[in-house]
């Protein structure tokens, strides 16, 4: 079988927080004030602007010093301070420990952060969210590809703007399966519930993740389903944990757990695959996978929203959309990233899986729920699941 990546990047995220070592993912990073943007607005006095963005792991570009150069180069370009975290492994527990703090109108700290679509409805429902100025970002304007519009949750993207877009499937270490099940590749889920690979699986504590990717196994219509089948397949999940089929469901950190041998397959995104290496694989099931994209978000009660605006723009010309893409191996939403990708890595921009075809989009579906209540309820069912 053809591998379906271009060349990675020499030291993966992952290998280089093992290799050196790093004590925090907290990287503040100052940007020259001369070099301050003509854009940037004037009355801020930019020695004390410090932009707080909080993401997930895995998501930026870094170097060998475990540095963030396309951060460095935005805050110098904007002449601030900018503290980049990867402190989000999971949407509900992240959420979770902050909406405290939200609930009593005080800020959480955090001029940005990267919230999963199927979880933007909390923050909106509550006003935990700013709604963004366009007229601070000209590149969003421009560049933010069409089809993004139009998302049941923000229709009009008033208060979030994609950062990156995703497949959810199945990631896989390719000896291993090989081993234990004698083929190259999982391209089922009845593959990755076959017995052979008892105590070799993680899940996704993304309920929609792992959810999603079982009800559309069970042949259940994604856009539409009922109580019923929801619970069907929380069962079905229930057993897996209780017979030991399945050996744990976890946060992002199921891609550690694959590069580390633990395990032989898990629930994953196809960037995160894809950083790991020639020895894993990635694909959708057969019976259909999911697509997500996570999306920036300025907090309610955020200190320097203009200057969180601005870096959100940054990211939105093509040049850096692309340097990212080659990076994390997630799709653009960035209008010219691709373009751009093809002076900076020709292979790459023909990665199926950074920038899919309208056949590879086709293959996936949204698991987003709308109505409040029932997302409530789910959501609660899903938290037992967790042991919570």
């Amino acid at each position: 079988m053809t591998d379906p990546w271009p060349p990675r990047p020499q030291l993966g995220r992952r290998r280089l927080l093992k290799n050196v070592a790093l004590t925090s993912l907290s990287l503040p990073i100052v940007g020259a004030v001369s070099a301050c943007s003509s854009s940037s607005p004037e009355s801020t006095n930019t020695n004390s602007v410090k932009v707080n963005w909080s993401n997930f792991t895995l998501y930026m570009p870094v170097d060998d010093q475990g540095g963030f150069p396309l951060v460095e180069s935005c805050a110098k370009d904007l002449g601030v301070e900018i503290s980049y975290t990867e402190d989000i492994d999971d949407n509900s527990a992240f959420f979770a420990k902050l909406k405290p703090v939200l609930d009593k109108g005080d800020s959480v700290g955090r001029d940005l952060i990267v919230v999963t679509d199927d979880f933007v409805m909390p923050w909106i429902r509550g006003g935990f969210v700013q709604e963004f100025d366009k007229s601070n970002m000209p590149n969003v304007s421009n560049n933010l590809i069409p089809s993004y519009l139009g998302a049941a949750y923000d229709p009009e993207r008033k208060f979030t703007i994609p950062w990156q877009s995703g497949f959810t499937g199945i990631g896989f270490n390719k000896q291993k399966i090989k081993e234990l099940l004698g083929v190259d590749t999982i391209t089922s889920l009845d593959q990755f519930f076959d017995p052979r690979l008892k105590g070799q699986i993680l899940m996704s504590s993304e309920m929609g993740d792992s959810i999603g990717l079982v009800m559309a196994w069970q042949g259940v219509n994604l856009d539409k389903f009922t109580d019923a089948e929801f619970s069907n397949a929380l069962s079905f999940i229930q057993k897996q944990i209780d017979s030991g089929q399945i050996q744990q469901i976890v946060g992002n950190e199921s891609a550690l757990s694959l590069e580390n041998g633990d395990v032989a397959a898990i629930v994953g995104y196809a960037g995160d695959l894809w950083q790991l290496g020639d020895e894993f694989g990635f694909e959708v099931p057969e019976s259909g996978g999911l697509v997500f994209a996570d999306n920036l978000l300025i907090p309610a009660g955020a200190e320097n929203k203009q200057w969180a605006e601005k870096v959100v723009d940054y990211f939105y010309e093509p040049n850096i959309a692309a340097e990212v893409a080659q990076y994390v191996g997630y799709v653009s939403p960035v209008v010219g990233a691709q373009e751009a990708a093809k002076q900076l890595d020709p292979e790459l921009a023909q990665n199926r899986w950074v920038f899919p075809s309208q056949e590879q989009f086709d293959l996936v579906k949204f698991f987003i729920i709308m109505d409040a209540t029932k997302d409530a309820l789910y959501r609660a069912e899903w938290q037992k699941i967790l042991g919570n």
